[in-house]
């Protein structure tokens, strides 16, 4: 090997290392810097052997009628919404409204509308990426149970919102 292609190979050492640290930082950064809330959650099923160890989780607010719609216009199906939260008893949040703007001053999570269908039922889907988390394998029996309620740790700066933690109830 050359004295150019020893060279070629430290520089892309050096940007593959300098990406790796830029990655991490910003994952520390989220995690220290992000606003902390918990909301109530139901599990769906007992854990899929299939999808490996991950929970599905359900929530009040992954469908919604037109009364928790706060929204400029009617609602369309793909369009960014903002789920608004308000804190209920024991630090709890709960949903306050839908809305198609973000709000400045509320704990929120950023969604997609999935499906609008008002007739009869008035029923708007939100489709958000609270729905499933990583089950560690030692404590894969605490969570195999279908209709467990839980209490969702969630973090949230700006858009991006994450599960931190979940508790059984």
């Amino acid at each position: 090997m050359n004295m150019q292609n020893k060279k070629k190979l430290l520089l892309l050492s050096i940007i593959q290392f300098i990406l790796l640290l830029a990655l991490l930082g910003n994952i520390m950064y989220f995690k220290q810097s992000a606003d902390t809330f918990k909301i109530r959650s139901e599990s769906l099923d007992p854990v899929e052997p299939l999808l490996g160890h991950y929970a599905a989780l359900s929530y009040d607010f992954d469908t919604i009628t037109m009364k928790d719609w706060n929204g400029k216009g009617k609602p369309k199906e793909g369009e960014k919404v903002y789920i608004v939260f308000q804190k209920g008893q024991n630090d709890i949040y709960q949903l306050d409204y839908v809305t198609d703007h973000r709000p400045k001053h509320s704990k929120y999570i950023k969604a997609t509308i999935q499906y609008v269908f008002l007739e009869e039922d008035e029923e708007i889907a939100i489709n958000h990426n609270l729905s499933r988390f990583y089950i560690p394998e030692s404590q894969m029996d605490k969570y195999n149970r279908g209709g467990s309620k839980y209490i969702v740790t969630i973090q949230q700066k700006g858009d991006r919102s994450v599960v931190k933690a979940v508790d059984v109830q």
